[in-house]
């Protein structure tokens, strides 16, 4: 089981390295500071292996999948308009978005000055083992 979730963080941390992110209400898309996890990526990594499970179906199946989120971090912080971009299977789609709506709140973006909600697509992997 951990070779799993260790597989499942690696893999969303580098995402959310190279994650498109957007200013989703300004022409300008740089900001001047991106949204952080409380405590940085080792904290972020943290909450992924504490909150993110392989699905119980899936991991007696053998089963691998990849599922692409979007979401918004708002100019408060909190994780919002969670959409399922793509997903090989409804089960990890469904294990992702119920996670993920129950993440932290984030330190927002800031652009001129202001808070800014940001939008990330954020490809995920389930990997058996």
């Amino acid at each position: 089981m951990m070779k799993k979730i260790l597989a499942v963080i690696a893999v969303c941390l580098m995402s959310f390295q190279f994650a498109t992110a957007q200013d989703i209400n300004a022409e300008n898309n740089v900001q001047e500071q991106m949204p952080q996890f409380v405590g940085g990526d080792q904290a972020l990594a943290d909450w992924i292996e504490n909150n993110i499970s392989y699905p119980m179906m899936s991991d007696l199946n053998f089963v691998a999948g990849r599922v692409v989120v979007s979401f918004v971090i708002d100019e408060n912080g909190f994780v919002d308009n969670i959409q399922v971009e793509e997903s090989s299977d409804p089960m990890f789609a469904d294990e992702l978005v119920n996670r993920l709506s129950m993440m932290p709140q984030w330190i927002p973006a800031i652009q001129n000055g202001r808070n800014v909600s940001v939008k990330f697509t954020l490809p995920f992997s389930f990997i058996a083992s």
